[in-house]
Order: C-alpha cells, then structure tokens, then sequence
C-alpha cells in the first residue's frame, strides 16, 4: 500500500499524488464515491463493472445503522461460520 500526504486547497480540491494515481490505474475524469466517516474521508473509484454492487452495499449499510440506533439488531459471534452468520441475517 502506497502512502503519501497531500492538502486541500482553498477551492476544496485534493491533489491524488502522481504515485497513487499511477498504482491506483486513475486516469483523468475518473469519477468516485466519497464517504465521510468522521474526521476521515475515503475515496472508491466508481467502476460500471460494481456501480450496481456499491450503491447496493451502501443501502445495506445505511438500513444497518439506522436498525442499531433504534436497537433493532442481531449479535454474531466472530467464531460462527460464515454460511451459520447468514442464516441468522437472512433469516
């Protein structure tokens, strides 16, 4: 994993350092979510090819959080199978 420090500019904008936009395959125009998690912001590149699986993700995400700030919530224990995890959450 690359690591580099950049600064926003007063406009706002963000300079993606030359190294990681090289590493990364980003080319001009290349468009991506933004996500704002507290005081960190992740950027994800938008592929056609996963668009569908991200917004998807996101919804699920977002109904989670909303579904454990109303105490609305099923515990998993971290030892459970994967497949035993699905079936409680899926129901």
């Amino acid at each position: 994993m690359e690591v580099s420090i950049t600064k926003i500019s007063e406009n706002g904008q963000v300079v993606i350092p030359a190294e990681i936009r090289k590493d990364a395959g980003i080319k001009p125009s290349t468009k991506f979510l933004v996500f704002n998690e507290g005081s960190n912001i992740l950027l994800k590149v938008i592929r056609k090819e996963t668009l569908a699986r991200d917004v998807h993700l996101l919804d699920m995400i977002e109904r989670s959080e909303k579904q454990i700030k109303t105490g609305k919530f099923t515990r998993a224990d971290s030892s459970m199978a994967a497949e035993e995890i699905d079936d409680i959450l899926m129901g």
